[in-house]
């Protein structure tokens, strides 16, 4: 029995130490409840320390009414009396000139920022500071000495009270700002800089500034130091270069984007007049002379440069320099780039070479292809054309919202 007990603890270890701390926190609870009545029978209520925290107890009182009556009694925190207020005071004044220095030498060598206390919690007392000169030293402890030439006196004003509806008590307390402490060097310089500036005020009437030519035993000698325009023009010059070649980079690129634009829109009215001239019986050399004869007697009477026809054209002129047939198809499919060029190329080359059945077939099936994708691409284009034309939809309507919203807010104003 005794080893199945111990099992069963083992196994359920958790919740039997749970069940555990519960007990023990109702026997703690139970210990406080009895101490709190003896409290109660008393008659008397602890207050908190000099400083402290109102009290608050939760009391049941007997003897009100015929039942008992639950309170909840607020106790105040012992308050000093005058005597005590002044002796606790001083504690804290003498306390207060090493608290407050926070790394600085003493009182009269006061260079960075310091630790003002609010509050002194032996002596239970909260304190207040004002300062004779904010722009040096602020209420918090803020130094502010980056300008300040020569040693400055301030005063603290320290206030100190034990609850806020006693009148505090204030004191008086001397400090010395000094300027912030300087390398040897930056302080002759700086030294110099107002020898400089007085003598600026002593020669005010002279038509020209003598600088001296030597200081505290060392001879000067100046130069003008020399300014950098040349180097801001330098670089203004590498950025407008800069910029540029960015501008012509995207020059080429939105003009090759518009050659392929327009090979595209091209190719299916090439492949049309190819296959019309096919089926009136030519063959291809000759059709693709007629084509590029029709296309230069356009350009002559109005000049509208089309990139496949130009490149037709200057493909067809090797034939005249005695290339083959073959070749000058092969340089025309490569001079437009365009996937659907290259394989009209190659139809074209594989038809000279070995004859294809039913090319006009194949062309025609090209050709139907071709306007689709025509129809597509135009529909692209109209689409981001008016995408474009958002911004300037928009502008004029803000420009109405403007004129429609201004006059109503200066009628209601």
């Amino acid at each position: 029995m005794k080893k199945r007990l111990f099992s069963l603890i083992k196994r359920y270890r958790a919740p039997c130490l749970c069940l555990a701390a519960g007990f023990a926190l109702s026997l703690f609870a139970a210990g406080q409840s009895h101490s709190s009545a003896s409290l109660e029978g008393a008659a008397s209520l602890p207050r908190n320390s000099y400083g402290g925290a109102d009290a608050h107890y939760d009391l049941i009182v007997e003897g009100l009414s015929d039942g008992e009556t639950e309170l909840c009694l607020p106790v105040q925190a012992r308050r000093y009396t005058d005597s005590e207020f002044a002796a606790a005071a001083d504690r804290c004044m003498e306390k207060l000139p090493l608290a407050i220095l926070n790394g600085n030498a003493s009182l009269v060598e006061i260079r960075g920022r310091l630790d003002l206390p609010a509050f002194f919690p032996e002596e239970g007392l909260s304190a207040s500071y004002l300062s004779s000169d904010p722009s040096l030293l602020d209420s918090y402890g803020g130094v502010n000495n980056a300008t300040l030439a020569a040693p400055a006196e301030v005063t603290l004003t320290v206030t100190l009270r034990d609850s806020p509806t006693r009148e505090g008590l204030q004191f008086l307390l001397p400090l010395t700002i000094l300027p912030p402490a300087m390398e040897p060097t930056a302080q002759r310089t700086r030294d110099f800089l107002s020898y400089l500036n007085a003598e600026d005020q002593r020669q005010a009437t002279a038509p020209a500034l003598s600088l001296p030519r030597e200081y505290e035993g060392h001879p000067l000698r100046y130069r003008e130091k020399k300014r950098h325009e040349a180097r801001i023009f330098l670089l203004l010059g590498a950025v407008a270069a800069l910029l540029f070649l960015l501008k012509e980079r995207q020059d080429s690129a939105a003009k090759a984007s518009a050659r392929r634009e327009q090979l595209l829109l091209d190719y299916p009215e090439l492949v049309s007049k190819l296959l019309v001239l096919l089926g009136a019986g030519m063959n291809a050399r000759n059709a693709l002379l007629s084509i590029a004869a029709d296309y230069s007697a356009e350009q002559r009477a109005k000049p509208a440069p089309r990139p496949a026809y130009e490149e037709l054209t200057a493909a067809l002129l090797l034939l005249r320099a005695g290339e083959s047939e073959s070749r000058m198809y092969r340089a025309f499919g490569r001079a437009c780039g365009l996937r659907q060029y290259m394989k009209l190329a190659s139809l074209l080359e594989q038809n000279q070479r070995t004859g294809v059945a039913a090319l006009r077939n194949i062309l025609s099936a090209e050709m139907t292809l071709a306007w689709e994708e025509r129809k597509n691409l135009a529909r692209r284009l109209g689409e981001e054309a008016g995408t474009r034309l958002l911004l300037p939809l928009f502008l004029m309507l803000l420009v109405v919202m403007i004129v429609m919203v201004v006059p109503a807010f200066f009628s209601f104003s």
